[in-house]
């Protein structure tokens, strides 16, 4: 039976992607060792979803229709972070403000897709946009991070922008060498109540 890797997002607005990529350009200069995202891959992912089978996907993209309605919304976007806290460094990332038109999709997704057996999230919801990952398993700080710290500090507030939410889609991801490839599978638009 095929199987597909998906999650669910919102893409960016095509100034803010812009926004992010001129601000992230002093990160790269920097020889930081992490696997960039592709510029045009950036989104905010509301729920990782991982590998099921083709039937499952099929019924996600059905139950994500049937979300109670959300109406659109903006989304503002501020400074670059890094997971985890402390000296490791997994994933850098650009910060997305909370809003409760967001918590209200995130929670619906959440809603939509248990009764198909996909968990829900154990962890708490941070709405981010992953820029770049660690070559490796969770880097310890080291000399290659030292350049991170003082950029994390003069940017870890920087307005990136904010743009108009109408939809969110579901995705499939597939990993390659050169990474992963998305494909939108559906774009479900955001609908007032």
């Amino acid at each position: 039976m095929a199987r597909m890797r998906l999650f669910t997002g919102i893409a960016l607005g095509d100034e803010v992607r812009r926004n992010v990529l001129k601000e992230l350009e002093p990160f790269r200069k920097a020889g930081i060792p992490l696997r960039w995202a592709d510029g045009l891959n950036l989104h905010l992912t509301l729920k990782f979803i991982g590998e099921v089978a083709e039937s499952v996907a099929a019924r996600a993209g059905a139950a994500l229709e049937a979300l109670p309605p959300v109406p659109p919304f903006r989304l503002r976007l501020r400074g670059f972070g890094k997971f985890p806290p402390g000296d490791g460094l997994n994933v850098l990332w650009a910060g997305v403000e909370e809003s409760p038109e967001l918590r209200a999709l995130f929670n619906g997704v959440e809603d939509a897709l248990a009764p198909l057996g996909i968990g829900r999230d154990a962890r708490p919801f941070h709405p981010h946009v992953t820029l770049g990952r660690s070559k490796g398993r969770s880097t310890r700080g080291g000399d290659e991070f030292k350049s991170l710290v003082p950029l994390l500090r003069e940017k870890g507030d920087v307005f990136l922008g904010e743009w108009h939410v109408a939809a969110h889609r579901l995705y499939s991801s597939r990993l390659t060498p050169a990474g992963p490839f998305y494909t939108v599978l559906k774009e479900i638009p955001l609908v007032e109540s």
